[in-house]
């Protein structure tokens, strides 16, 4: 289910897969020094508790499931290889035009790759 700042994926298990499911609530706020995203991340992966939090510069906004699927495997929840936790799914989709229009940024816009490298 999605909304704008928040979206919410159930997935039940299949084999060594964990079942889990996942609450993400983002916001965006303007600082002096640039534009961030805050992510809450809460819910259960397999029967084990999930609460986490973290910021991302605007420019690297987009890779927040890359930081979210670390945070998970950090507290010892298995994900199989790059496993998408919003992938294929329409909320995916919803949650990233949110950010975008959020965000206001557009395709072709250059990202500091330091950052990029440093927060991801």
């Amino acid at each position: 289910m999605f909304k704008p700042g928040h979206v919410e994926i159930e997935r039940v298990a299949i084999g060594r897969q964990p079942g889990y499911r996942l609450n993400l609530d983002y916001a965006v706020s303007r600082r002096d020094n640039g534009t961030y995203v805050h992510f809450d991340l809460d819910g259960e992966v397999g029967g084990r508790p999930v609460h986490d939090s973290f910021e991302l510069h605007r420019d690297v906004a987009y890779n927040f499931l890359h930081v979210a699927a670390d945070c998970l495997r950090r507290r010892g929840i298995p994900l199989p290889g790059q496993a998408m936790l919003f992938g294929a799914h329409k909320d995916y989709d919803r949650l990233f035009a949110d950010l975008r229009r959020q965000l206001d940024v557009h395709s072709g816009e250059p990202i500091d790759l330091e950052r990029f490298l440093r927060e991801s």
